[in-house]
């Protein structure tokens, strides 16, 4: 299927190229394969509406393949609430009912190996720095002039 694609192309390439004439020596390079029993859409169908051109320059064969038109028939509404037994919820409502403690009691927190891959920083970064160093750290460090 990919190799009939291949020489098309590049008979379709080689006429636009040469000015639409014809060439008596063979245009496709592709190596045969036997035909499989497995067919899929090709170019000629009528159900196939792929583009294909070529640039002004000659060197770059441009394909376009659209989107597939889906009938209505086949498409599903989207489900909304109903506005009238489902009133908007406010910002206030919505936060308290993700952050309760309820929620949040039994879940872990990440990982220091998780957090540094998130935040792309060494592990040191996120481990507790102890009292020796925290005496030691400067707490009115003097002013810039």
């Amino acid at each position: 299927m990919a190799s009939g694609r291949l020489c098309k192309l590049h008979s379709l390439y080689t006429r636009l190229y040469n000015g639409n004439t014809l060439l008596r020596a063979p245009t496709c390079s592709v190596p045969l394969r036997h035909k499989s029993n497995i067919s899929g859409p090709s170019l000629d169908s009528s159900g196939c509406n792929v583009e294909i051109g070529v640039t002004s320059d000659g060197r770059t064969i441009v394909c376009h393949h659209p989107a597939p038109d889906i009938p209505y028939e086949l498409t599903q509404p989207i489900e909304r609430p109903d506005p009238l037994t489902n009133p908007a919820e406010t910002h206030d409502q919505v936060l308290k009912a993700h952050l309760c403690k309820e929620v949040l009691k039994d879940k872990e927190g990440p990982t220091i190996e998780e957090l540094s891959k998130m935040f792309y920083t060494t592990k040191h970064r996120w481990y507790p720095v102890g009292q020796y160093h925290m005496r030691r750290r400067k707490k009115d460090p003097p002013k810039d002039r």
